[in-house]
C-alpha cells in the first residue's frame, strides 16, 4: 500500500476540498508512477470519488480510465511492477472490487510475460501483505489455475522457483478451505490444483 488509509470522515472532507479543483483529464499528463499512486490513493480514501453528497467529483472519469488502462496494457508494466500492486491488497477494502481489480492487474501482467511471469508470481508469493493474504496468495492462485493460457506454465515454474518458495505455494494450495475453489471451483480447476500440490510436493520433499 503506498498509502495510509484514510478512516476519519472528518479528514477526508479535507481532502475532498483539497481536490475541489481538479481538472479532468489530469491523468493523461500523469507518468506510469503517478497514475499507480493515484490508483491506490482512491483505494484508501486519499483521492475522493466522491464530494460530502455523495456526488461523482472531476476524478470519477479519471479513475475509470486509468483502471482500463492498468488492465488493457499490461505490457506498459514490469515484472517488478507486480510488487507494487501486492503492497496494494488490503483484505478489508471498503470497496472489494477494488481488489480484485488490483488481482487481475497482476494476472494480466503475469500472463503478458508468461513463463517469466509466474515464476515471477510464485516466487514473490512471500512479498504480499499478511492484510492482502485473500487476494494476494487464494485468488492469484485461482486465476493462474482458472487461465488455461497462463496454467499452461505453471508445471515448469514450480521447478524453477526454490524449495521454500514452493513449500509457500503448498501450503495456500492445501489450505483446508482454500476459499475461490471450494466455492466455485469447477473440476477443471480442482484437478489443475490437486496437479500443483503434487509437483510442488515431490520437488520438494523428494
Amino acid at each position: 500500500m503506498i498509502h495510509k488509509m484514510i478512516e476519519s470522515h472528518d479528514e477526508y472532507l479535507k481532502i475532498v476540498e483539497q481536490y475541489q479543483d481538479y481538472e479532468p483529464g489530469t491523468y493523461k499528463t500523469m507518468t506510469l508512477q503517478e497514475k499507480m499512486d493515484f490508483f491506490d490513493g482512491v483505494h484508501t480514501n486519499n483521492v475522493p470519488l466522491f464530494d460530502e453528497d455523495g456526488d461523482d467529483m472531476e476524478t470519477f472519469d479519471d479513475y475509470c480510465a486509468i483502471e482500463e488502462d492498468f488492465l488493457k496494457h499490461p505490457e506498459q508494466f514490469s515484472l517488478n511492477n507486480i510488487l507494487d500492486f501486492m503492497a496494494m491488497l488490503d483484505d478489508s477494502c471498503y470497496q472489494p472490487s477494488f481488489m480484485d481489480t488490483i488481482t487481475k492487474i497482476i494476472h494480466n501482467i503475469v500472463r503478458f510475460y508468461q513463463l517469466d511471469g509466474v515464476v515471477f508470481l510464485l516466487s514473490h508469493l512471500k512479498d504480499v501483505p499478511e492484510r492482502g493474504y485473500e487476494y494476494g496468495l487464494f485468488v492469484s492462485i485461482q486465476r493462474l489455475i482458472s487461465d488455461e493460457s497462463v496454467y499452461s506454465f505453471a508445471k515448469e515454474a514450480l521447478l524453477q522457483i526454490s524449495a521454500d518458495e514452493r513449500k509457500l505455494v503448498l501450503q495456500v494450495l492445501e489450505k483446508s478451505s482454500f476459499p475461490c475453489l471450494e466455492e466455485h471451483g469447477n473440476e477443471t480447476e480442482l484437478r489443475r490444483k490437486a496437479e500443483l500440490e503434487a509437483i510442488a510436493k515431490n520437488a520438494t520433499f523428494n
